[in-house]
């Protein structure tokens, strides 16, 4: 295993070496970078021709070559948008379209329907077939349980992939733009058909889904998903909470197939191959038992890759073996600084949109970190050399943790040094030996090793909470500026140079900037969180905070608003909210930190709330900058922020309430700049709400809207913010 591990980090043999490609993938790498910049698809013949002029020059002047990769690169992606593009789904179309197509994901339950992708052989358009390349998120009843590799008739309703709901860490958009994820629909009708020819990948489908199944026999939902994760790749049962565990403290990407988990299942393929060649003579004196085992990592890094789903991180990490091994059968030397750049240049050219994406670049990441530490640092016992490097990959994520996600886990170090052993040289060795015992029909086997994942992945999360109990154990930043982010980057490139460098500690100061607080903003900022038909607004102004919600009865959008809170809360460096005014009783779930709540007067017991709570009242109490309106029922509140030309904020009203604001602060709400309504408001009571303030916004706060969406005032002046035109993924 180390083996393996030093031919990826530190390369062997002293013949020619591969540094010639590095800077034709930074390159390329760049191109496609600048071409995520990019909302609008620029003409194709235009990086072609600058690809041309940089060719001719590179025959003169061969610096020139690199700008002509960087353009035919850029090229490349402008290529693959435009054949993405020749296949979108227009419109929303009002009858049921007829299509027969593959399951090509594992079907996962979506409330009380089953949720899954289709590659479509062909849909029925005008009254003819015709091919439909793309993939359609399919959701509804069918009558017997879906698997994956299954060919299947459906009558659904189709619609644009926009109308799927947005992602609060990232943009899904783009994302399923990139997986060609083109369209979504409901399910009518559906009739299973013959089930396709054989090949391999749909029969390592059908084992990784043999292996779901038999863990969920053997196991209670939430265990079994320890054992899917980390075996066969599919994280979707395990609890939202415990999810949150590993993010808070750095240790999610022990939830997923990452890099290590195929370093070691490729490590002990090299090992048992040395072991075993080197019992037999006559093999050792024919082919070295090195090169034998140089080989046989290969396919074992890329069946487990295949065998878990092929996840960017296992794809990255099988790409690095395999040119490594090859490397060494090849008898150059194995730089891993060229076998990264061509497994980053391999996974963008496949899909240009992963360079975007927060896993890649803390995938690649992690590893370039890795590679650094494996040269500075030589000489070093094992036990130092894990120390060192899990320390050094912590430190060096910072500030892209940072940036993405507006938190810092400082416990990261610990928690890794703690529950990677535990992780990947215990769980991940049993998880595999229980499923290899479920598919050759070794029930006993399974059900020992799957109630051993169970026990000491338990132990791990119980572990990690304690972890996240401790002072300082995450330290909520918000996003961080630019200059912040570039100081950070620039103080670790210098803290990680070698020893002999004279003051390279100093690096480390170039991460203070990253713990400073967002500066307080005189504007008053409001974010309408995307919750399905229900409402929660989300303010901020001054250091004050504050949140207002309705109408979230439903368990699927009360998680959707609790997930785009922590977002929100996250990215400005709200580490509780103050205020919060809950118009009926429904609420976040999970319920959110707050420091007060007010209720309707009149209302019950709230769950999660404060007895007695402070009400909606006019002669009360108010969040910071607001002020309450009697609406004349007891089950609503009105709110007013920001002065007298700042917004209006309503829970469920009737046309009886609407006019009794109307008619005791007519003056009030005519200056109003914007009005947040509910979705539960009927069109009429919409147009009387207007009529109230005919100057202002009429806004329906229902988080359906695709993506969040946030309003600035500043003075007597509104303006919605990120407000463009809808770019070419959209």
């Amino acid at each position: 295993m180390r083996s393996v591990a030093s031919s990826v980090a530190k390369g062997t043999g002293q013949a020619k070496s591969w540094s010639g490609f590095l800077p034709f993938a930074l390159a390329a790498g760049l191109g496609l970078g600048a071409f995520q910049f990019f909302s609008r698809l620029p003409p194709l013949w235009i990086p072609l021709l600058c690809a041309l002029l940089a060719a001719v020059l590179a025959w003169r002047w061969r610096r020139w070559s690199l700008p002509a990769v960087a353009a035919l690169a850029f090229a490349w992606g402008v290529w693959q948008a435009e054949q993405r593009l020749r296949v979108y789904w227009p419109a929303q179309r009002t009858e049921p379209v007829s299509l027969v197509g593959e399951i090509v994901s594992p079907p996962q339950p979506l409330g009380r329907e089953i949720h899954f992708l289709v590659a479509p052989y062909w849909l029925m358009d005008a009254g003819r077939k015709r091919p439909f390349p793309v993939r359609i998120d399919l959701h509804g009843h069918l009558p017997e349980e879906p698997q994956s590799g299954q060919v299947w008739q459906f009558q659904a309703h189709l619609e644009p992939a926009s109308a799927l709901p947005a992602s609060p860490f990232g943009d899904a958009a783009r994302q399923r733009f990139w997986a060609n994820i083109r369209a979504t629909g409901s399910i009518q009708y559906a009739q299973r058909l013959d089930d396709p020819p054989w090949s391999l990948l749909r029969q390592i489908e059908a084992w990784r889904q043999s292996v779901a199944a038999a863990s969920n026999a053997i196991l209670p939902r939430a265990e079994a998903g320890f054992v899917q994760a980390l075996s066969v790749g599919m994280g979707g049962q395990i609890p939202a909470t415990v999810w949150a565990a590993f993010r808070d403290t750095g240790t999610a990407h022990l939830l997923v197939i990452s890099g290590s988990h195929v370093a070691v299942v490729a490590g002990l393929a090299f090992w048992l191959t040395q072991w075993l060649w080197r019992r037999v003579p006559w093999l050792v004196n024919r082919y070295p038992a090195l090169l034998a085992a140089s080989v046989a990592s290969i396919p074992a890094a890329w069946a487990y890759a295949l065998f878990a789903g092929f996840a960017l991180p296992a794809e990255r990490a099988a790409l690095m073996i395999t040119a490594a091994a090859l490397a060494r059968c090849m008898g150059r030397r194995s730089e891993a600084w060229s076998g990264l750049a061509l497994a980053a240049l391999w996974i963008c050219l496949e899909n240009p949109g992963a360079i975007r994406e927060i896993s890649f670049w803390l995938s690649f990441g992690a590893v370039a970190v890795l590679v650094l530490v494996a040269f500075v640092d030589h000489g070093q016992a094992w036990w130092r050399r894990l120390l060192t490097t899990q320390w050094a990959v912590s430190i060096a994520l910072l500030p892209l943790l940072a940036g993405v996600f507006g938190q810092l886990p400082l416990v990261s170090p610990l928690a890794n040094l703690l529950v990677i052993p535990l992780v990947e040289l215990f769980a991940v060795p049993t998880a595999l030996l229980g499923a290899l015992a479920s598919l050759l029909g070794g029930d006993g086997l399974a059900r020992l090793c799957f109630h051993l994942v169970a026990v000491g992945m338990h132990g791990v999360v119980i572990l990690l909470e304690a972890l996240l109990r401790l002072p300082y154990a995450t330290v909520v930043t918000g996003r961080p500026s630019l200059w912040a982010l570039l100081a950070a980057s620039l103080g670790l490139s210098l803290f990680f140079l070698p020893r002999a460098w004279p003051g390279r500690w100093l690096g480390i100061v170039g991460v203070l900037p990253l713990l400073l607080p967002a500066p307080l903003s005189a504007a008053l900022e409001v974010e309408l969180l995307p919750a399905g038909e229900g409402t929660l607004l989300f303010w901020r102004q001054q250091g004050h905070s504050g949140i207002f919600t309705a109408n979230l009865w439903r368990k699927g959008e009360a998680r959707e608003a609790a997930l785009w809170l922590q977002a929100s809360t996250l990215r400005h460096g709200v580490t509780s909210v103050e205020s919060w005014v809950r118009s009926d009783s429904s609420a976040p779930e999970p319920l959110p930190r707050v420091q007060r709540q007010w209720w309707p007067p009149g209302a019950r017991a709230y769950p999660g709330g404060p007895l007695p709570p402070l009400l909606c009242a006019t002669a009360g109490a108010a969040p910071p900058g607001g002020s309450f309106l009697a609406a004349g029922i007891p089950q609503s509140c009105v709110l007013l922020l920001n002065g007298p030309r700042g917004p209006l904020l309503a829970g469920d009203l009737d046309s009886t309430a609407i006019a009794a604001l109307r008619q005791r602060y007519g003056t009030q709400l005519a200056l109003r700049s914007a009005l947040f309504v509910p979705a539960s408001l009927t069109g009429a009571e919409r147009r009387q709400m207007q009529s109230t303030a005919p100057s202002a916004i009429l806004i329906v706060a229902a988080g359906s809207a695709p993506a969040l969406r946030s309003w600035r005032w500043l003075g007597n002046r509104v303006q919605e913010q990120g407000a463009v035109a809808k770019a070419y993924w959209e």
